[in-house]
Formats: C-alpha cells, sequence, structure tokens
C-alpha cells in the first residue's frame, strides 16, 4: 500500500526544495494508495475520476465518492483517503463545505 501524507507544517530547512502546486490543482492517487489528511478541517474533496473511500475522524460513517461526487470533510482533522478503484483517481482539495 502507498500512503501520500499532506502537513499544514513547514518542511525542515535541510529537505530537498518542492515545486510549487498552484492551489487547489489536481493531482492524481494511484489504485490502492492512500492519502493521509493531518489537517482535512474545512476542505472538500472534489472527484474528477476514479473512487474514492473517505473515512474521518468524528464521522460516524465512511462515504464513497466517484466521478463529479464532492465531499465536505466538515470539522475532521484526520482525514484518510483511498482510492478504491482499479485505475488512478484524480481529485482536488478545496476550501468548502
Amino acid at each position: 500500500m502507498n500512503t501520500l501524507t499532506f502537513s499544514a507544517s513547514a518542511a525542515p530547512a535541510s529537505a530537498s526544495p518542492v515545486p510549487a502546486v498552484p492551489a487547489h490543482a489536481p493531482f492524481r492517487i494511484a489504485a490502492g494508495a492512500v492519502l493521509a489528511l493531518r489537517h482535512g478541517r474545512g476542505l472538500r474533496v472534489e472527484v474528477m475520476e476514479g473512487r474514492l473511500w473517505i473515512t474521518a475522524a468524528g464521522d460516524t460513517q465512511d462515504h464513497f465518492v466517484g466521478p463529479g461526487g464532492r465531499h465536505a470533510l466538515g470539522q475532521a482533522h484526520a482525514v484518510v483517503i483511498e482510492n478504491v478503484g482499479s485505475g488512478t483517481a484524480l481529485l482536488r482539495l478545496v476550501p468548502g463545505t
């Protein structure tokens, strides 16, 4: 399983420079890959391609979101998003509900 973690904390000075990505730019995650958000509060997941499984701390339900679907993360801080489709998923994380 591949895991990609996003955090609002800054990278240490010794870290390699990361190319700038435009805010709210779509990005891809491979089939079976997991995206862990430490600070999902106030974000919305928009799915352009693929099928995602979204689970968040404090939410009593898991959510499956497909192409064209959206899911607001609300007040959740810790969020896990997994690509449960057979191909690469394309998604955006944007502010909003």
